[in-house]
């Protein structure tokens, strides 16, 4: 059995969703679903709305929450108060100022005790309407270096580094994976599982920091991530099978 951890709740169309939840049973893969109304340029399904589908849908479906990270401090307790819904992780993108910005961290720390993990977005993000209302620096304030500081920080916290940074930041995203015992990375979305090759990967996590020294080494903190959408379930099919083509060749060079 699969886990994917990176699909959004786009639409609560019980139809499209028995439909994406057909299309894991086939794929034999368990979902990490995650909406939230947010800053961004678009918005998912509420969070506790998440929940009340993954509880209908159980046996495919697992709870995140997204938490907006914007001008003022996150309330902590909103983090406890999801997790005692049976929310399983949490996912942050889009933030007003970057990622290890100070007003961030008590989040982080309340996150580390409840022992959930956390998916970050970096790198690309295609220009939208709130770009123009907000005027944020939106690929600085999500790269992969802001993470540093995160993990050094809360050492028992599970990091996830969603789509390694794309091809912006993959360089940098990957020695931070290398660093970092409790940062992985996916590969979610076209603009990351097709854009790099199993040689450049190979190349970018061999490490001697790492237990093995060799690629398979790097290799095993890849999780697997679709990008994929509840009214577009090709895309885990999609990025199934490239995955799963990339871990083969790597373990060939």
């Amino acid at each position: 059995m699969h886990l994917d951890l990176h699909v959004h709740c786009n639409t609560d169309d019980r139809d499209l969703i028995r439909k994406y939840v057909d299309n894991c049973i086939h794929n034999e893969t368990m979902v990490a679903l995650s909406g939230g109304l947010h800053y961004g340029g678009h918005d998912y399904v509420a969070n506790e709305d998440v929940v009340k589908i993954c509880q209908e849908f159980s046996e495919v479906l697992v709870p995140m929450a997204k938490i907006d990270l914007w001008d003022t401090p996150p309330d902590p307790a909103e983090a406890r108060r999801y997790a005692d819904m049976g929310v399983k992780g949490f996912k942050f993108i889009y933030p007003y100022y970057e990622y290890d910005h100070e007003s961030y961290l008590p989040l982080y720390e309340e996150i580390e005790k409840l022992g959930l993990p956390v998916l970050f977005h970096t790198g690309d993000y295609a220009p939208n309407s709130a770009d123009q209302k907000y005027r944020r620096p939106v690929l600085k304030n999500m790269m992969p270096i802001h993470l540093d500081c995160i993990a050094r920080s809360f050492q028992k916290l599970q990091i996830v580094m969603a789509h390694m940074g794309t091809a912006y930041f993959r360089e940098l995203a990957a020695n931070l994976v290398k660093t970092h015992k409790n940062l992985y990375f996916d590969l979610a979305g076209c603009g990351a599982f097709l854009g790099v090759n199993a040689y450049q990967l190979s190349e970018l996590m061999r490490s001697p920091l790492l237990p093995g020294g060799g690629p398979q080494a790097g290799m095993r903190k890849l999780v697997f991530g679709s990008d994929s959408y509840i009214s577009l379930p090709y895309i885990q099919c999609q990025a199934l099978n490239v995955y799963q083509q990339l871990l083969f060749r790597c373990q060939m060079s």
